[in-house]
């Protein structure tokens, strides 16, 4: 169930609105010293939750093949 909630929080972190919300921002909607660095810095966000749901899937992945094993080993004294 955990594998299965990140694999779905990976996939809000990657939806089109959340990457392209960069592009709602324009001069007149900056924070910071100055537009271009805030522009800068909303470019980069898509770049940081692309990698962070990267990592959700790798841990989704991980879960999965524990909880598999664990599932085995379950079987395997079941059947004693």
């Amino acid at each position: 169930m955990r594998a299965s909630n990140l694999r779905s929080l990976a996939q809000r972190l990657n939806a089109p609105r959340v990457l392209d919300c960069y592009r709602s921002a324009g001069s007149d909607t900056w924070v910071g010293p100055s537009p271009q660095s805030c522009d800068e810095a909303l470019r980069r966000i898509p770049i940081t939750l692309g990698a962070q749901a990267d990592g959700l899937i790798i841990e989704a992945r991980r879960l999965e093949r524990l909880a598999n094993e664990l599932e085995a080993r379950a079987r395997l004294i079941g059947q004693h």
